[in-house]
């Protein structure tokens, strides 16, 4: 197999005790070249409510969360957002190449099989990108993993979050609303809503807000990269 990112082999070299217990064991589309260029947050001094890196506590941004929205924070993420993550995005979102949605699949897979939520939906993308772009980035990166329910709506900001700086970002209003099918979901199950990057937290804080104020209380949001 080839890797999707930059088409080199990829050697699976699966350990003894993977090949006899039958274990699920996820593809994996990314080689070992690539793969060196990331880097994990798993076992890393983060932000224990955001999975901020190199935080010691709580991090500034989700004490902010909290006093604004009266909710603790609770995101996880798998990999520190740095250059490699940074060019991975803009093959995929910017130029649309989709299938490098596939190129995190192990590491989701991975994560998902160890964490177990009731509902997961996710951070749709508004019609004119969707137009645009021709497909929708986070619904891509996710489907084939989790059974995504379409559960929210969003409107166009005044520009899209990458072209703005952090004061932009925060400021940026409310751009979600429920679909109708959020109505059919029981208040005590629990919900994950899923997205690629976190960076300020405003737009997962958005999409949170709407589940909170819809009376839902167990909700944990999760990226890619942090």
């Amino acid at each position: 197999m080839k890797c999707l990112n930059c088409g080199n082999d990829i050697a699976n070299n699966l350990q003894v005790k993977e090949i006899f217990l039958f274990n699920e064991i996820p593809e994996n589309y990314i080689c070992n070249l690539c793969r060196s260029q990331l880097a994990p947050l798993a076992n890393r001094n983060n932000c224990p409510r955001c999975f901020k890196p190199e935080i010691n506590g709580i991090c500034d941004d989700c004490k902010m969360w909290e006093q604004k929205y009266q909710i603790i924070n609770c995101h996880q993420a798998l990999f520190e957002y740095n250059q490699f993550i940074h060019n991975y995005f803009k093959l995929y979102k910017r130029y649309g190449d989709v299938l490098l949605a596939k190129l995190f699949y192990q590491d989701i897979k991975n994560w998902s099989l160890k964490n177990h939520f009731d509902v997961v939906t996710y951070i749709p993308a508004s019609q004119s990108h969707l137009q645009i772009r021709g497909f929708d980035p986070v619904y891509e990166l996710y489907a084939d993993i989790f059974d995504l329910q379409p559960l929210l709506t969003k409107v166009d900001s005044d520009k899209p979050q990458a072209q703005k700086n952090r004061l932009e970002r925060l400021r940026t209003p409310q751009t979600f609303s429920p679909l109708p099918a959020m109505a059919q979901i029981q208040k005590n199950q629990s919900i994950l809503i899923l997205d690629d990057i976190y960076t300020t937290g405003r737009t997962l804080m958005h999409a949170h807000d709407i589940f909170f104020k819809a009376n839902f209380k167990k909700i944990t949001t999760f990226s890619l990269s942090r």
